[in-house]
């Protein structure tokens, strides 16, 4: 075997291995979206906190402001999970599904004991469930 063919092997086993790992993302369920995006608040992750959100309602003009807005939004969470000590578990239900709409109850329970309740509606954006904005 050339080392031209085992370039090539190896460069199409990890084109497969990205491939998989999109579509996994691509699956990922309304619960998974909710923990997912708690847990990036936890850690600080702003930036992929807010690819959580359904911005495709939200006109070109607006976006800009939308997202400044979601920043303070996730900012206000973190601060919140670290005036509890962090947050320890994230537990969610779905509540109630209809087509492509989805209400999920999430209980955080932050380190210091104290559990809160949030609900999320989440909705089909793109083929991805993404939170909905209110």
């Amino acid at each position: 075997m050339s080392g031209f063919d085992s370039a090539v092997r190896k460069l199409f086993a990890l084109w497969m291995s990205l491939f998989a790992l999109a579509l996994a993302g691509c699956s990922s369920s309304p619960d998974d979206v909710v923990k997912d995006f708690y847990k990036a608040v936890a850690d600080n992750r702003v930036d992929e906190a807010i690819t959580y959100f359904s911005l495709k309602d939200v006109k070109e003009n607006d976006l800009t402001t939308m997202k400044g807005k979601l920043q303070m939004v996730v900012g206000a969470y973190y601060s919140r999970i670290q005036e509890n000590g962090g947050l320890d578990s994230i537990t969610t239900t779905i509540i109630e599904q209809n087509g492509d709409t989805v209400r999920v109850k999430a209980e955080l329970k932050f380190k210091n004991g104290k559990t809160k309740d949030e609900s999320n509606i989440l909705i089909k954006d793109a083929g991805k469930w993404k939170i909905k904005l209110h």
